[in-house]
């Protein structure tokens, strides 16, 4: 049983390696990336892509049956798939498949509760601190966290480096255009786009689809509305809210787990030079304004307590 666990630990280290880091994070045979990461600034990074299904599976297949044969905890971290009964078509291949099949391994986590979330981000941070107290002379940093991001920090995101006065969207564009055709640039409703191409039911996509921000950061807008760190928030919009819903700046409602409601990691790093505690960074954000009733009515329309 012993050399089982050991081989099991052996394959996730791997396999959590690999879906977490790329090339450009290594110079020199070091790391200088949290694994999965773009550099927002020093010390401040953030997930290049949504939290995949795949990646979900890692954490509940992977270390809480495979690893810690843990039954109650895998059951009590599972994505809910009733989110999916209020879908107008196809309901039963995704209540059924989504979280499961491999055909949606690369497509963004649903279904997921703000609680699961944040463990999940414990989870990845004990795992990845393992693998840098095992190997400190690959890593330029010390120690990692990942967590939530604040509502500052993904909106600093989702700029790519751009003025949100001017770039709402954190892009130059909003459509992808080729000698055919043009595309959306992020998934979310285009009613043109989708007139002329007849959607019926709008669906989340995978999470390399389109192109990059300016910080290399794919689907901070549409797709899949992001929780934040003040539970109950979600940003960037989702693939059935219209465009202008979607931009930076707009806040959306959540009470539940749901099929529009996904997440993405921030990470912090602690090189041992003096670098502030992680905590800081959701002492010092700025408290959210005080809603007026007419905002908080647009929140509602925006926000996940629609079509339940």
């Amino acid at each position: 049983m012993t050399n089982m666990k050991n081989f099991l630990l052996l394959l996730l280290a791997v396999s959590l390696f690999s879906f977490i880091t790329t090339k450009k994070n290594i110079i020199a045979s070091k790391v200088t990336v949290p694994p999965g990461t773009v550099m927002l600034r020093e010390g401040l990074y953030i997930d290049k892509f949504e939290i995949s299904n795949a990646m979900w599976r890692e954490f509940t297949h992977g270390w809480l049956l495979g690893v810690e044969d843990d039954t109650a905890s895998f059951n009590k971290m599972a994505p809910d798939s009733t989110v999916w009964y209020s879908l107008k078509i196809d309901r039963d291949r995704f209540i059924y498949n989504y979280h499961v099949a491999s055909q949606f391994g690369n497509f963004p986590a649903v279904g997921i509760s703000y609680e699961q979330a944040v463990a999940f981000c414990e989870w990845r941070t004990d795992r990845v601190n393992e693998m840098i107290d095992k190997n400190p002379g690959n890593f330029s940093f010390r120690k990692v966290t990942y967590r939530l991001p604040t509502e500052g920090e993904w909106e600093l995101a989702a700029a790519g480096k751009l003025d949100t006065a001017r770039y709402p969207y954190g892009s130059m564009e909003t459509k992808i255009l080729t000698k055919e055709d043009s595309l959306k640039m992020f998934n979310c409703v285009y009613a043109d786009l989708d007139s002329i191409h007849n959607t019926i039911q709008p669906l989340p996509v995978s999470i390399d689809y389109g192109k990059a921000n300016g910080y290399g950061i794919y689907n901070i807008i549409g797709n899949v509305a992001e929780m934040v760190s003040e539970k109950g928030l979600a940003k960037g919009g989702f693939y059935e809210l219209p465009l202008e819903y979607c931009k930076i700046r707009e806040r959306s409602g959540y009470n539940t787990p749901n099929r529009y409601l996904g997440f993405r990691c921030i990470c912090t790093t602690n090189s041992g030079f003096g670098i502030k505690p992680d905590k800081d960074a959701l002492k010092n954000e700025k408290p959210a304004k005080t809603e007026s009733k007419k905002d908080r009515s647009k929140k509602k329309t925006q926000g996940f307590e629609v079509d339940q």
